[in-house]
């Protein structure tokens, strides 16, 4: 076996990469910066939050076949319990309990700093692990939501105590616990390469 001599990489190589270096750290650091900005806001901004939040809830009802709508003047949709009965509509209120806002902007806000922080983590894993945190967190405090209403519309007060107090605070336990799984396995552990 013989070596060979590899020559020294040329100043224009290095410069170069240094260049790339320097704009996928200033990258990272405005991502991170807007994922923490947007955690904030997210959470300074709950109200906001929950209407946007009654609004895909009567969205998702909508889709179920039960007519619905979004009260303008607070966090509140409205649903028909028996379709075309004018006389059957209720309401359920997002309440600043029952929102997934503060764990949605938190999640934003670790998402950010870890991106900003901990550059051993991969970008790509942290964006990922942020976005399917959030998603997964939307989703099931919507179906939460829906389920409540279902509930509610079908065996009354006992319905919605039922699905609100027991079946909500356990699937949303739940979902707590998968997300931190979730975040962390997508985010921040790396696969056996």
């Amino acid at each position: 076996m013989t070596t060979v001599p590899v020559p020294a990489p040329s100043a224009a190589v290095t410069g170069g990469a240094r260049l790339l270096g320097a704009a996928g750290l200033a990258a990272r650091l405005f991502v991170g910066a807007a994922l923490v900005a947007a955690g904030v806001l997210a959470m300074v901004r709950m109200l906001d939050f929950q209407f946007r939040e009654a609004a895909l809830a009567a969205w998702a009802i909508d889709l179920l076949g039960r007519p619905s709508r979004v009260l303008t003047t607070e966090p509140t949709f409205l649903f028909q319990k028996v379709a075309g009965d004018d006389t059957s509509w209720s309401g359920l209120v997002v309440t600043s309990e029952c929102t997934a806002a503060l764990f949605v902007g938190g999640t934003l806000v670790l998402g950010g700093l870890l991106l900003v922080a901990w550059r051993r983590a991969g970008a790509w894993r942290l964006l990922a692990a942020t976005a399917l945190t959030v998603g997964l967190l939307l989703t099931v405090n919507t179906a939460r939501m829906v389920l409540i209403g279902e509930a509610a519309s079908r065996w009354g007060a006992e319905g919605f105590g039922w699905t609100h107090t027991v079946v909500g605070s356990v699937l949303m336990l739940a979902t707590f616990c998968a997300c931190a799984l979730l975040f962390v396995r997508v985010g921040l552990l790396r696969g056996r390469d």
